[in-house]
């Protein structure tokens, strides 16, 4: 049984996740993991095709970065915004997510954003999130390797916000490859 938080983690899909799976390749950084509401998480490297530009400017705003993409978050919530970002900034509704992280759900972010003068050094924002019941996501994790099973390691800022795509899962995966050895040696 896992007691210990995941807050903080990234979840990488194992190389033999079914292809056919949603979450083949994803990379989902966890911000809420706890015994009582389960975990909830965004994947990081799925964009849409939408730019944050566009959302922003179907609410009235208009926004000084029109190539930053918005994030398919995960298959739940999907109408939620939601922004993960570093603990330098904040706004109406933020929360805590991790050593240096912050999470806000706010319709005010983007307004808050808009000019580009007040915004925190790095920051993905997301439409849906991913999450598991109590327990869920720990049984996903001790499934046998090939059936859409969980590699775990520490989050690392630059993969966070620098990378997307494939190239971020590769970089995590590697990632979680050093960390593995290091525990070891």
């Amino acid at each position: 049984m896992h007691s210990e938080s995941r807050v903080g983690k990234l979840l990488i899909a194992h190389p033999m996740f079914p292809p056919q799976n949603p979450f083949a390749k994803t990379v989902i950084y966890i911000y809420q993991d706890d015994s009582v509401n389960g975990t909830v998480g965004v994947v990081l490297n799925r964009p849409s095709q939408t730019t944050v530009a566009q959302l922003a400017a179907q609410n009235g705003h208009s926004f000084f970065d029109t190539t930053k993409m918005v994030q398919m978050g995960g298959p739940v919530n999907k109408n939620s915004l939601i922004m993960l970002h570093t603990d330098d900034w904040h706004s109406s509704n933020t929360a805590f997510a991790g050593d240096k992280l912050r999470i806000s759900s706010d319709t005010f972010m983007l307004e808050k954003m808009s000019d580009g003068s007040d915004q925190p050094a790095y920051w993905k924002l997301f439409i849906g999130t991913s999450t598991w019941m109590v327990g869920q996501l720990q049984a996903e994790i001790d499934r046998p390797i090939g059936n859409g099973t969980w590699l775990e390691c520490k989050a690392d800022e630059a993969i966070i916000f620098m990378l997307n795509g494939d190239t971020l899962w590769n970089t995590a995966l590697e990632m979680y490859s050093q960390q593995t050895i290091d525990h070891y040696f």
